[in-house]
């Protein structure tokens, strides 16, 4: 079981030790660069409460020894659109916590006025291009040959208020 909530200034350490374990290429499909851990400036991007920025974070839902085991991000870009990414433990990878949370994620930027969701995403990286596909994801190629752009209009997850 895996809860999903908004990421807070006091869980930069689970944090950095999500992204220690994941492996070398969950890192860098993600990052774009194997990185080993995230630096101070991320960190603090990453958990600081913003209003044109979320992460969610999915944590075990365990009393003792939960753990962030999944964490999708959001930055308005050039408003109305925000860039977004998500990334997986490995061992949660393939059950449905990506779409998840892209869907949750997708919510939270459509209740704040964004429009799309664009991002980048590895060439070679074809469990996230298969997400993107079932998202109804508009896939193109990039400028550089070793990444795809990918747009997702938040029309879907407007609702009335």
């Amino acid at each position: 079981m895996v809860a999903l909530r908004a990421a807070r200034s006091k869980d930069s350490s689970a944090i950095q030790q999500f992204v220690r374990g994941l492996s070398t290429r969950s890192r860098l499909n993600r990052f774009f660069n194997p990185v080993r851990e995230l630096s101070p400036d991320q960190l603090e991007r990453v958990t600081r409460s913003d209003p044109g920025a979320l992460t969610l974070v999915g944590e075990t839902a365990e009393r003792v020894g939960s753990r962030i085991v999944a964490m999708a991000q959001y930055a308005a870009c050039e408003p109305p659109d925000a860039e977004c990414a998500v990334v997986v433990d490995d061992a949660w990878q393939r059950q449905g916590l990506g779409i998840q949370l892209l869907h949750t994620l997708g919510e939270h930027a459509a209740r704040a006025g964004l429009a799309t969701f664009t991002g980048f995403v590895l060439a070679d990286n074809w469990p996230m291009l298969a997400l993107l596909a079932r998202l109804d994801c508009d896939i193109v190629s990039d400028c550089d040959r070793y990444t795809m752009r990918f747009a997702k209009g938040l029309d879907a997850y407007r609702f009335a208020a």
